[in-house]
């Protein structure tokens, strides 16, 4: 009942009361969405936002993930004078007996931020903006995914109480201050040096090998060939390994990607980066750049194991990365502490934060729950890597 009075209202008002010649809208209509993709991108580039900030992530998100799960949209627009200063696109859906909330996006690790006008009060925003959650959203929790720790948006939530939190890392190589690659090379040392160089020699006896570049907006066709090629090493990968991610097959999750790096009016500019060999894809990288820096997006690699021994993925990577270093940008790995992004951001990183925050009291018990379940996983992996450890000693 709570859902469907919502969906009803295509814009519901928070009353600003306290907030002066400010206004604060919730958009749940998608048509009325798209109204906003001019002022969007202008806010976009203004924010120097990330590609999960983005109108064009969020556009194609819902219509290809979240309005087939049957979320429903809660976007939240603040205005000042008129002018759009915030835009933070969320979704509601049930999870069991909860009433659940997350950010609009693709659910495939993303970091978490609201993107806000740098020149306007960002607290204040912010604030106004979770007011906007808490009294209109009518859910039992609000899921807060992969959130900068220190940031603002993180002070914000852990101002609440009860909240479950789950830790992780996004590695972050600051490049803007480089200006000679032979020097910045030389911080990787001589012997990472050498390793390299026997690989790509390796990879390169092996065939005609290429490093190629490839933009899915002008060849679509091919861009949409390579990233079934990825999709279909990835779940080779996890079969493997035994990390099994939903989006790795979701189709949804596809066509997602199809639909986003081959958009004409993307206001991001996607890139495929790729090693082949006699024509076939042996390492590939997808990637976001934005006004200040890029954002590596998903990453693939052959499961031949006659590719694989030369770490074809670290040979690609300095290719893109001298790329980027020539475009003075820094470079967001993305959540995750792969061996390749700790050596490329040299183990700089920005620590993140999984949240669940509670707005009621199924929330709150849901909360707890998942807290033991994280915790006791937690402690499961680390007596399994004790034992492993001491049978290994032994």
């Amino acid at each position: 009942m709570r859902l469907r009075s919502l969906l009803n209202l295509k814009m519901k008002a928070l009353d600003v009361n306290g907030f002066t010649d400010k206004s604060c809208v919730v958009i749940t209509d998608i048509s009325q969405m798209t109204e906003l993709e001019r002022e969007w991108n202008e806010l976009w580039l203004k924010a120097k936002g990330s590609f999960y900030q983005s109108y064009s992530t969020a556009y194609h998100s819902w219509n290809e993930i979240s309005r087939p799960a049957g979320r429903s949209l809660f976007c939240i627009v603040v205005r000042e004078k008129g002018k759009m200063v915030l835009v933070f696109p969320l979704v509601r859906y049930r999870n069991g007996p909860c009433w659940m909330m997350r950010p609009l996006g693709p659910d495939a690790g993303q970091t978490t931020d609201v993107l806000v006008d740098p020149q306007s009060n960002y607290q204040e925003n912010l604030k106004l903006a979770w007011r906007t959650i808490e009294q209109l959203s009518k859910v039992d929790i609000v899921r807060m995914p992969c959130v900068k720790v220190g940031s603002t948006l993180d002070h914000l939530i852990k101002s609440k109480r009860n909240l479950g939190c789950e830790p992780d890392i996004a590695p972050f190589a600051d490049l803007q201050d480089q200006t000679n690659w032979d020097a910045y090379a030389k911080i990787i040392g001589a012997n990472s040096r050498q390793q390299l160089n026997r690989k790509r020699k390796r990879l390169s006896e092996m065939g005609n090998f290429e490093f190629i570049e490839v933009d899915p907006v002008t060849d679509p066709t091919y861009a949409i060939e390579l990233m079934e090629w990825m999709f279909t090493q990835k779940k080779i990968w996890s079969e493997r390994v035994g990390k099994r991610g939903p989006w790795i097959t979701s189709k949804e999750y596809r066509n997602f990607v199809r639909k986003w790096i081959t958009d004409p009016d993307n206001i991001q500019m996607m890139r495929i980066y790729a090693i082949v060999i006699d024509k076939v894809p042996i390492a590939l990288k997808l990637a976001s750049y934005s006004v200040s820096h890029m954002d590596l997006i998903i990453a693939a690699f052959h499961s031949d194991p006659q590719y694989a021994k030369y770490s074809p993925g670290f040979v690609l990577d300095e290719f893109w990365m001298k790329i980027v270093f020539e475009k003075r940008l820094n470079v967001d790995f993305g959540a995750g502490n792969e061996p390749y992004k700790l050596f490329w951001s040299r183990n700089v990183k920005n620590d993140l934060a999984s949240y669940h925050v509670p707005q009621t009291l199924i929330g709150n018990t849901a909360t707890q729950l998942w807290r033991l379940k994280c915790e006791t996983i937690t402690h499961l992996a680390e007596r399994k890597k004790r034992q492993a450890d001491l049978a290994n000693a032994a």
